[in-house]
């Protein structure tokens, strides 16, 4: 679970399940005699600042609405449910007064709006600090201190024979070119270049990427004046041929090379048979060679390290099996092991027995998360994610 703090807290219920969107009327928030605070800010773990309800609730906010108005009612408002105050006699705490709004929805209920923009919770948060509806639909993003949409600036993925590299938003693999510079940080990729090699755009304060030290994080200003993310000073970008997560076209092009994790070039190594990737909101958790997430399973121990998990179970869930003289990226090789198993090595970490799940057909999918109450996406250190 992410770890939130949060700021001045006053009890005040904001979510209205019932909406349709109309004409919005615009109305500032109130300057004086505020009887509540009705938005806060908390610090999430892997998105930074980012705007809550008064119970600590993220708030979202989606791209198909426009400043001062709503398009989200029926069934979508079900989903996310609009973040509403009963009047405008409310307050706010860590956010600018003059970006906090409200407007008037079709029912008479007023939702709030930052920086134009109005608010939401997501109807499966559950827990305060929980960001379920983050990157959803690729419209709908935690809502940041300054009304922008909060995202990672990248993810890490697993590119078969590469090991771990960095990826995007949508899992499309990171690259740094030759002809840039690191010191200082240069992108030389401009016009044509650009176009083929489109560059990694940062949105907000401060680049974040799971699974990396963010003191290798950094931007660099291009020409026309966006903010290019770097990483280990090298200038980062897609590959236009590249169509789907898993994919590393670019590397055959002279001078370019996929993105390690540590920024370096990421290099053929045919041995990497346990890796590390982020998945899905479950952060970084431990995958197999080409990106697929890694299971243990309550019923099993670590101390001896023991599977229980045969038959139709095996089936479901099949046992990770490595070669002699495997290699490990992105886990502690200390925490490896294997088991006998049917005359193979079943791989271990922490002791816990590792499986794949049936349900899961693409990298980067976790279907197997929670099954039964039993069984977990396994962490880098070998614990339960989500947990």
């Amino acid at each position: 679970m992410m770890i939130r703090k949060s700021v001045a807290v006053v009890a005040l219920g904001l979510i209205s399940l019932t909406a349709c969107a109309g004409t919005p009327e615009s109305k500032p928030v109130a300057q004086q005699q505020e009887s509540v605070v009705a938005l806060n800010v908390a610090e999430n773990a892997d998105l930074g600042p980012v705007v809550t309800d008064v119970e600590g609730f993220t708030l979202y906010r989606f791209d198909g609405d426009k400043p001062g108005e709503s398009t989200c009612d029926g069934e979508c408002a079900a989903a996310w449910p609009p973040a509403t105050v009963a009047d405008e006699n409310f307050g706010v705490t860590g956010v600018e007064r003059n970006l906090v709004s409200s407007i008037v929805r079709k029912d008479g209920s007023r939702q709030i709006t930052v920086d134009g923009m109005p608010q939401y919770r997501f109807a499966k948060d559950t827990k305060p600090g929980e960001t379920k509806g983050q990157g959803l639909q690729g419209k709908w993003f935690a809502t940041g201190k300054d009304g922008a949409r909060t995202q990672l600036a990248a993810r890490t993925g697993v590119i078969t024979g590469l090991g771990a590299v960095l990826t995007n938003n949508t899992g499309l693999t990171l690259y740094r070119f030759d002809g840039d510079t690191a010191q200082p940080p240069t992108s030389t990729c401009e016009g044509g270049c650009a176009e083929t090699w489109p560059p990694v755009l940062v949105e907000g304060e401060t680049p974040r990427v799971k699974g990396v030290d963010p003191a290798l994080l950094g931007t660099v200003t291009r020409k026309d004046g966006k903010k290019q993310l770097t990483v280990a000073n090298w200038p980062q970008y897609t590959f236009k041929n590249d169509s789907k997560p898993g994919e590393a076209k670019g590397v055959t092009v002279p001078k370019w090379f996929a993105t390690a994790t540590d920024g370096k070039k990421a290099q053929q190594n045919k041995a990497i048979a346990l890796t590390s990737a982020t998945v899905a909101d479950l952060g970084v958790v431990a995958t197999d060679k080409d990106g697929m997430t890694l299971y243990r399973f309550d019923n099993d121990s670590a101390e001896p390290p023991t599977s229980t998990c045969s038959g139709d179970c095996a089936v479901q869930w099949p046992p990770a099996f490595v070669s002699e003289g495997f290699q490990v990226q992105g886990v502690d090789a200390a925490l490896v092991g294997t088991i006998e198993r049917d005359g193979k090595k079943q791989l271990t970490i922490a002791g816990s027995p590792q499986y794949l799940f049936a349900g899961d057909k693409v990298c980067g999918e976790a279907n197997g998360q929670g099954v039964g109450g039993k069984w977990w996406a396994t962490k880098a250190d070998g614990s339960r994610a989500g947990q």
